[in-house]
């Protein structure tokens, strides 16, 4: 028995779940890729201070080697050019020293060495300028003996050496670093590409589960559309959707000039049914009636169930009384083979009532009356036939029924 339309209960919760449940992830991702963007940024400061200061140390060795060429070139020329090369390379290593210092690499080895070297590079340049100095006063002899002695040398092999260590140093945690970096670029790369595949998942399940509330939205808004015109246990058109195109059909029939039939159906015996068996196969019988009929009628004849055991048949176009009593009679006779098995044949019988418009009324209430008064009459003369209404314009006489057993109910599809 079909059960008026329920909506499915959404899945809402779970929805609702997966999706909050798949937001935290994503937070918690979000978290950790903050942590590791913030990771690489150190760690980019980190490389830059660590650049800063290898140049800058390895500098220092450079504009030593620059001030120790031109106190040389100097002492043994005389010439005062080479005192340029001499005062640059002075005045870059002090530089370089206290850049280095400053880079903000702040390792406390590299620090120690940076002072350390600042101490011997003092010590080298104090050197390198007595010499100037001597050379200057007119005593290269002199400034040779201190450039002779070694001092100076071994300072210099002392800043180079304590120099090339701090570079390798910084080379290896320079490396460290980077390894690091590409180690927390990966994760970083990684926890992207899965806060990008759930936020694609959450899309894609939102999505779908849109598209399906949208889909049930749609078979929910047809099905009430059908429950708002169709009867919901035979499925025929219902009272409301009759009286549409009932209504419609007598504009077009007025229009045209063409008439129209409207048969009013009503089952016998079947209350006796619905008391003796119970209303679960009365409902089977209803539907049984329902798919006979629509065996019988032919394709344009129009079959609605008004409510209760009420059935009513348009038939568009004109129609003789012999092609109706036809329609009739197959109407009638197809419930005769037994509609359940608790219910034997004949059990449930029809009786009908013919109108025809215009003649026998000039609007839909008016037919349905004449209608109504046919199917009494049908009702009162025995049941289980079929009369014409007698409106203004029903001029042919009746046709008497047939003869019926003792006792019996008319023979199926007798007219009047």
């Amino acid at each position: 028995m079909p059960t008026p339309y329920v909506v499915p209960a959404l899945p809402i919760r779970r929805s609702a779940a997966i999706l909050v449940v798949a937001l935290f992830i994503v937070l918690g991702m979000s978290v950790f890729f903050v942590r590791e963007v913030l990771d690489l940024r150190q760690s980019m400061g980190a490389l830059r201070q660590n650049d800063a200061a290898r140049i800058q140390v390895r500098n220092v060795l450079i504009n030593l080697l620059n001030a120790e060429t031109g106190q040389r070139g100097y002492l043994l020329s005389g010439d005062p050019a080479y005192l340029e090369p001499y005062h640059l390379g002075r005045g870059a290593v002090r530089d370089n020293l206290q850049q280095a210092e400053e880079s903000g690499y702040q390792d406390p080895e590299f620090l120690s060495n940076v002072r350390k070297l600042a101490l011997i590079s003092e010590s080298k340049l104090e050197e390198l300028e007595r010499t100037v100095q001597l050379r200057k006063r007119g005593d290269p002899d002199a400034a040779m003996n201190i450039v002779r002695e070694g001092f100076g040398r071994q300072k210099m092999l002392e800043a180079r050496q304590l120099i090339q260590e701090e570079v390798a140093h910084l080379r290896v945690a320079r490396d460290a670093i980077m390894d690091g970096f590409n180690d927390r670029l990966l994760r970083a790369a990684a926890i992207l590409i899965l806060m990008l595949s759930t936020v694609v998942a959450m899309a894609l399940h939102a999505w779908r589960w849109l598209s399906a509330a949208a889909r049930r939205n749609n078979e929910l808004a047809k099905r009430l559309a059908m429950e708002a015109s169709h009867d919901v246990l035979t499925g025929l058109p219902n009272r409301r959707f009759f009286d549409r195109w009932a209504r419609r059909l007598v504009a077009k029939s007025l229009r045209s000039a063409r008439p129209f039939t409207l048969l009013a159906i009503d089952l016998d015996r079947f209350k006796g049914v619905n008391d003796t068996y119970g209303h679960g196969v009365g409902d089977e019988v209803l539907k049984e009636v329902a798919i006979r009929f629509q065996a019988v009628l032919r394709g344009g004849e129009f079959l609605a169930r008004l409510g209760g055991d009420e059935f009513v048949v348009l038939m568009e176009g004109e129609f003789s009384r012999n092609e109706v009593t036809s329609i009739g009679r197959r109407l009638i006779d197809c419930l005769y083979p037994s509609l359940h098995p608790k219910t034997a044949d004949n059990a449930v019988g029809a009786s009908i009532g013919a109108a025809v418009f215009p003649h026998n009324g000039t609007d839909l209430e008016g037919l349905m009356q004449a209608a109504d008064d046919a199917l009494y009459a049908s009702k009162h003369a025995g049941r289980g036939i079929l009369s014409f209404a007698r409106g203004e314009a029903a001029a042919p006489a009746a046709v008497q029924p047939a003869v019926a057993a003792p006792g019996a109910s008319p023979t199926p599809g007798a007219v009047f």
